[in-house]
């Protein structure tokens, strides 16, 4: 049975201010801590890509933590811890002490990103959970997804009304105020998972590596996925500012563009994916983004409108980007599941979200550093657009090609791969997954 419109708003509801979050975290805080006399760009890369790795392997270990003792704790319980943990560390993150030394940034980070992942690995394994169909899966992501994009926009607007230089702190009061009311609707739901399963012991280790290979493969395509888009969004405003002489404080209505443009966007690609499949619609919207997003190297001084229509058409891509390959994931987890007699959605997806924040951290703990190896601001600006634009297309388009060749075949079809920890699934599952694994 499928979730009401109500209770689809109650589920979406925690993705607002993550958001609201996220934002911040991957575009303002590098640009913040790079331009402080006692960091600087190497330092503030360095910083940023340790914490990073902390918060990566924090995902799978919670993954798999959530799901041992899914029957005692539910994902819930999980995501109201990491609401306090989460508040505290954002405060002194998003609002430094003057001379802030190195390590108050690392310590902030920490509680921030462990906040993060008790929230949002939970979470997102819950969403697989709550409906059985691949219909009622896309819907799921879509509205948790779709939130994720007003929530950038909710971040957007938040800065912008901010009083000058108060841009974080005005996020910070959003998240604080959003995050616990959302989480506290989201437990009106039905908390009862869909369907029992069998218990089979405790979770180990080698379930992890005997995923299905469409997981595997997902994942993959997911980290260089999330690296195409991390490493622009972390020069973006630096970018706007030293490249197209766009203010860090004017750059936010760019930014509203490319949201705005995905909110539009999101329900085509819903229903082009319910006829032709996640993947293959996923993989068009990455060749549109990489070709829209292309000629964003050749950009200098006066090209502010062709900038804002680049916004545009790599934000009409951006639902896709960010819902289809959730909903793919989805599916494939149900299964996996299915096929183990045990809940394996928190580990599946902690492992998607260390795939994209490994990705993340290498985008920071690359293109900051690399900036920084050029002579003089002249060195750096002249690289600038080519990090910022030529080598995030290149990827993109790279993957979308193989995307839209593995979605031809049965690469992305977990109904072909052993998945469960004895290296076979049951042939009822089998049987199920050869028509809910089309792409």
């Amino acid at each position: 049975m499928g979730l009401s419109r109500a209770q689809l708003l109650c589920y979406a509801g925690p993705a607002i201010p993550l958001a609201v979050l996220g934002l911040p975290l991957y575009a303002y805080v590098p640009a913040l801590y790079a331009e402080m006399p006692g960091i600087g760009f190497a330092l503030a890369g360095l910083l940023l890509f340790v914490s990073r790795l902390f918060d990566l392997v924090s995902d799978p270990l919670m993954g798999r933590l959530a799901d041992r003792l899914r029957s005692r704790v539910s994902p819930l319980a999980w995501m109201s811890l990491g609401v306090s943990l989460l508040l505290a560390g954002i405060w002194p993150l998003f609002d430094p002490a003057p001379g802030a030394a190195p390590a108050y940034l690392l310590a902030a980070l920490g509680a921030t990103y462990l906040g993060w992942t008790l929230i949002s690995v939970p979470y997102q394994a819950w969403g697989a959970e709550l409906v059985a169909e691949d219909r009622g899966r896309r819907r799921v992501a879509a509205w948790r997804e779709g939130a994720v994009l007003v929530g950038a926009l909710l971040a957007l607007t938040a800065a912008a009304l901010a009083p000058a230089g108060q841009p974080l702190v005005a996020m910070a009061w959003l998240v604080t105020l959003l995050l616990p009311l959302a989480v506290g609707l989201a437990w009106t739901l039905p908390r009862q998972p869909p369907r029992a399963r069998a218990a089979r012991g405790t979770p180990t280790v080698r379930g992890v590596v005997r995923l299905a290979p469409a997981i595997w493969r997902l994942v993959g395509l997911h980290f260089f996925n999330a690296l195409a888009a991390g490493i622009p969004a972390t020069l973006f405003l630096i970018f706007a500012d030293r490249r197209l002489g766009v203010a860090a404080s004017d750059g936010g209505w760019l930014l509203l563009i490319y949201f705005g443009a995905g909110i539009l966007a999101l329900p085509l690609w819903l229903r082009m994916a319910g006829r032709t499949g996640e993947a293959r619609s996923w993989g068009l919207a990455m060749l549109i983004a990489g070709l829209a997003f292309l000629p964003a190297a050749w950009l200098g001084p006066g090209d502010e409108a062709a900038f804002a229509l680049i916004c545009l058409l790599t934000g009409a891509t951006l639902g896709a980007d960010i819902a289809l390959p959730a909903a793919l994931l989805a599916r494939l987890a149900n299964h996996q599941s299915s096929a183990a007699s045990e809940p394996r959605e928190g580990t599946v997806f902690g492992l998607f979200a260390m795939a994209g924040k490994l990705a993340l951290a290498l985008a920071v703990g690359i293109a900051l550093p690399l900036l920084s190896l050029f002579e003089g601001d002249a060195g750096a600006n002249a690289a600038l657009p080519w990090l910022y634009g030529l080598a995030p297309a290149m990827i993109k388009l790279l993957l979308a090609l193989l995307v839209l060749r593995l979605a031809r075949g049965t690469y992305l079809d977990i109904s072909h791969a052993p998945i469960g920890e004895t290296g076979h699934a049951p042939s009822s599952v089998v049987a199920g997954n050869s028509v809910a694994g089309r792409l």
